[in-house]
């Protein structure tokens, strides 16, 4: 039975980094909100031209072969070094040096990522390969790189962290559902400390024309990307396909106040 006794420990967040359309990094994420500008625009990572959709908010100027070893980057989807980024902003934000972090500490450290694709836009360009002749270009990793449950492991493996490390994904909610149950680990004394959010890239061609299929998608901006987001307009005519990374170190108020 429940213990009525028990009580929560508050739960506070301490740390944020983000990979955006609208700007790399706290401040210039911040800066483009509060300017109003639009991530979305046309389709630059490959040729639109003739779909139905041609934009979509990608993220610039990111470089993403930073995130990685030379070794990794041919093997891992988009979706690795985008939550590598916002997770070590996230621990530099929270003031938190994953070296100098105890064994106990360590333990006691877990992540919880959603993702509604994961590495889907990987898959699809293995597909690619293997069908148009070029098979020897394919990743011999393209199992665990495009099954969803590896991303919260990348990080993990990052900051040497053997709490527990899941991955949630929910389709739209899954970044939401992660950090609602990251944050009851840390009230319940589960783990002391969490990294959580939500990383997707699902801009390939065949995810768009998926999505074309279903009919989601606007269609009537494609001269005029920036207006296209429009949730609560009465002319919204569709979604808009994104790209990014957004991550947060939750950890209990107790936690907090003593670091």
């Amino acid at each position: 039975m429940f213990n009525k006794q028990f009580k929560p420990r508050r739960v506070v967040i301490t740390g944020f980094g983000c990979v955006t359309p609208v700007g790399i990094g706290r401040d210039a994420y911040w800066s483009s909100l509060e300017k109003g500008e639009s991530g979305v625009r046309k389709i630059q990572s490959f040729d639109a031209g003739d779909s139905a959709v041609q934009i979509a908010a990608e993220v610039l100027d990111f470089d993403w072969k930073a995130e990685l070893n030379p070794k990794d980057r041919k093997h891992v989807p988009r979706t690795v070094p985008l939550a590598l980024s916002a997770a070590r902003q996230a621990m530099k934000d929270a003031g938190i040096d994953a070296a100098e972090l105890t064994p106990e500490q360590r333990q006691n450290f877990g992540v919880v990522l959603g993702t509604g694709g994961g590495g889907l836009s990987f898959t699809e360009k293995q597909y690619d390969f293997w069908f148009s002749g070029n098979k020897n270009k394919a990743s011999i990793y393209t199992i665990p790189s495009s099954t969803h449950g590896g991303l919260s492991s990348e990080l993990s493996m990052l900051f040497g962290f053997h709490g527990l490390s899941h991955i949630v994904s929910t389709g739209c909610t899954s970044s939401t559902d992660a950090i609602g149950y990251a944050a009851q680990h840390v009230a319940l004394g589960k783990q002391e400390m969490m990294l959580s959010g939500g990383v997707d890239s699902p801009l390939a061609r065949g995810i768009l024309e998926g999505f074309n299929v279903m009919t989601v998608l606007t269609k009537e901006w494609n001269a005029e990307p920036h207006r296209a987001s429009r949730p609560f307009s009465k002319d919204r005519s569709g979604i808009v396909l994104g790209e990014g990374a957004w991550i947060f170190v939750i950890e209990s108020l107790e936690s907090a106040l003593h670091r």
